[in-house]
């Protein structure tokens, strides 16, 4: 007759609270997995600047976009010493964004801005002209009622030397709002003999472009075009695919403005067959 000795009993008994616990708390992607610029705060490439912001432990993924693009445009000012930030003109690259199990959102913001633009933002605040002064003061009332885009107009003719005092019609509308997305029914664990079966959803304010669905060190990735302001599609694949450990997906979507936004995630893939059996046929 076959028994389990005692101790494996308790072996046993351990591996179930251990994947319990594993499954009961979802794991976020650590430095390593997220992209390289999310550890940075400033840096150069050629001629342009970039600056990251984050934003961490936000209810709100709309408020945490904001403080993200606050915490960005900070950085350019540190990096360029200036002080009053009104006449820097910068562009938002990309963001990326984490929802942690609490729900609370994280979200880095990747900015760039040309270094001949803060060059000359420089020297305009510091020669204080009564002129530059007008269109700082008509800078900050635009941006109070927001019309950043006619801000961004005025900022532009007085960075490149242009006519600032010339009669401004209302530019075309510019889309700087970021899409969302999100992936839904992913367990936090799967067996190698299981599939994975996962909800892809996506949404902008005005049209989507595309959304690419990958994961790393893998075959797996997935391409769609998108006609609309919304998008969804289920997706499924034998983890068997998947090497055993920690994988890390993404979402990538931009917007037909190109607006980006990137998300990630993360689940782990185990042979609970080969634990199970390590444990009930040793000596």
């Amino acid at each position: 007759m076959f028994f389990i000795k005692p101790y494996r009993i308790v072996a046993w008994l351990l591996l179930c609270v251990s994947w319990s616990f594993t499954t009961a708390h979802a794991e976020l992607p650590n430095s390593a997995d997220r992209p390289f610029w999310t550890q940075k705060t400033c840096y150069r490439m050629d001629d342009i600047v970039f600056g990251v912001g984050l934003s961490i432990g936000q209810r709100s993924l709309e408020k945490a976009r904001k403080e993200s693009f606050r915490a960005a445009l900070w950085e350019i000012s540190n990096y360029a010493q200036i002080k009053d930030t009104t006449l820097l003109l910068v562009e938002t690259q990309m963001t990326y964004e984490e929802q942690r199990p609490d729900g609370a959102y994280s979200v880095w913001r990747l900015v760039k801005t040309p270094l001949a633009q803060i060059i000359k933002a420089k020297e305009l605040m510091a020669q204080n002209s009564a002129d530059t002064q007008k269109h700082v003061t008509r800078i900050r009332k635009l941006e109070h009622e927001n019309r950043e885009g006619l801000a961004d107009e005025i900022r532009r003719a007085l960075l490149e030397g242009e006519d600032v005092n010339r009669t401004w019609s209302p530019p075309t509308p510019v889309d700087k709002t970021f899409p969302t997305g999100w992936i839904k029914s992913v367990k936090d664990t799967y067996r190698t003999d299981e599939t994975i079966d996962l909800s892809i959803r996506a949404n902008d304010n005005h049209a989507l472009k595309t959304l690419v669905f990958s994961i790393k060190h893998s075959s797996i990735k997935k391409r769609w075009s998108i006609n609309g302001n919304t998008f969804e599609r289920r997706i499924s694949f034998p983890a068997a695919v998947l090497s055993t450990g920690k994988q890390v997906y993404s979402i990538t979507i931009t917007d037909a403005a190109g607006n980006t936004a990137l998300k990630q995630g993360v689940f782990r893939i185990i042979d609970l067959h080969d634990e199970l059996y390590d444990i009930l046929s040793g000596d």
